[in-house]
């Protein structure tokens, strides 16, 4: 063997080795991001179905979108139903219609990981309609839901004394009595896949104004803690998140789409999808969802707010209903 031959060879050994470790570095650091504490929070929905009450407001598009990148098969509830592909659909179905274009482009196939249906948790017929749909957009042989996230609610902000007592009845109706109406109508899917119900808590402090609200947030804290003690023996976890920080008005408003003002055209982000406004939920919020949703074994509470965010709530409108 010449002298030259050698040297080919030596720069192709050392190449092959190279790439081998390279390959064995990409590995072991695959291996350790999934050994951490939020593993369970960090692996794809793999198809599990999850129902997202209300993603007609910023809080429940935001987890819709989120879920539906993770790899859940999700249903969005939406007053209206899904996008007819008309000037007035709303903001909501305009996003959900993007990101379902945005997939197929992508895999050329009609992708049904974000469905959106019509659904109104004061109204027991859109409920029962509901399942219907799920049912009809589940696998053959599945008749299971992994996960019902209660994103419905409603506020009105004002003195005791000032407000109209229809807006209490308004206000419990949809946020105690929605979840209670939601609970039932999908306990017997939740039932078949030991899955879990997740509600939104008790705000991280009192706050004038917002005395009926406040009384609808502990009235679904008690609830979950007694559904809980009663679902348990068919497998179904009760989960509670406590989102701090934010007022009731940003968590339940409507969502705005992002424009190039000198223009007026609609964003999009690098993805394809639009782009809209509010995000409420940080990175890490998302990954505790993650971990909530996903976990074998799931702590009771979850606290979305890392430390040191948002020291006094936003405020962001007097009153808001969706």
């Amino acid at each position: 063997m010449d002298e030259q031959t050698a040297l080919v060879l030596a720069l192709q050994l050392v190449a092959l080795f190279s790439i081998a470790g390279a390959l064995l570095c990409y590995l072991l650091c695959k291996i350790r991001a999934g050994s951490g504490p939020e593993a369970a929070g960090s692996t794809p929905g793999g198809g599990k179905a999850v129902l997202v009450t209300c993603a007609d407001n910023s809080i429940g598009l935001q987890l819709a979108v989120h879920l539906a990148n993770r790899g859940f098969r999700v249903f969005a509830g939406l007053k209206d139903g899904a996008s007819s592909g008309s000037s007035d659909d709303s903001v909501s179905s305009r996003v959900i219609r993007a990101w379902q274009k945005h997939r197929e482009s992508l895999t050329g196939l009609c992708h049904s990981a974000l469905v959106a249906l019509p659904l109104d948790v004061t109204r027991e017929d859109l409920l029962h309609e509901a399942v219907d749909i799920i049912r009809a957009h589940l696998p053959a042989g599945e008749d299971g839901i992994w996960a019902v996230i209660n994103t419905s609610g409603l506020s009105y902000r004002g003195r005791l004394d000032q407000q109209d007592i229809a807006h209490w009845d308004a206000i419990l109706k949809t946020n105690v009595v929605g979840v209670l109406r939601t609970t039932r109508t999908f306990q017997g899917l939740l039932r078949n896949t030991s899955g879990r119900l997740i509600n939104f808590g008790v705000p991280d402090s009192a706050e004038a104004g917002l005395v009926a609200y406040t009384a609808s947030r502990y009235a679904v804290e008690g609830a979950s803690n007694a559904l809980r003690q009663e679902l348990a023996p068919m497998g179904i976890k009760v989960i509670t998140l406590h989102l701090s920080g934010v007022t009731p008005e940003m968590l339940f408003v409507t969502p705005k789409l992002n424009t190039k003002e000198e223009r007026g055209d609609i964003s999009v982000d690098m993805s394809g999808c639009i782009e809209y406004q509010p995000i409420l939920l940080t990175p890490h919020s998302l990954r505790v969802v993650d971990v909530a949703v996903t976990a074998g074994t799931p702590n009771n509470c979850y606290d979305l707010a890392p430390k040191g965010h948002w020291t006094k709530p936003i405020n962001f409108i007097k009153s808001f209903v969706v």
